[in-house]
């Protein structure tokens, strides 16, 4: 059984109800569940790291590029994390995410994740 939706009203006006919605580059979902928000911000994050691959994979010491990555992309990629619930089916998302990044990072091959 699905609750009936609400009825706000501003101005003798009734507020539209949606599914979702982008507020502050976050996604709100009338589910209150995180997944499509943390999708939608690690997709922010890997467009990012693409567009500055160079930047990432230089021969700089790989200590280094891991800071790199840590201030320019996770600041991205973490970006409201501090409200997200997180079941093991989302928190799957992050974790390849850091793989993804880790093996572009590090230059290696795109094989199969084992």
């Amino acid at each position: 059984m699905q609750p009936s939706p609400m009825k706000i009203m501003i101005d003798q006006k009734q507020l539209q109800n949606v599914e979702y919605f982008k507020y502050l580059s976050s996604m709100i979902t009338n589910d209150a569940l995180c997944t499509c928000a943390i999708k939608s911000i690690i997709s922010m994050a890997g467009a990012v790291f693409s567009k500055k691959h160079a930047l990432f994979t230089r021969k700089l010491d790989l200590n280094l590029r891991k800071k790199q990555v840590k201030c320019y992309i996770w600041s991205i990629a973490l970006y409201g994390a501090e409200t997200w619930t997180l079941p093991k089916v989302d928190l799957k998302y992050r974790k390849i995410f850091e793989v993804w990044c880790r093996r572009r990072m590090e230059r290696r091959s795109f094989g199969p994740i084992v």
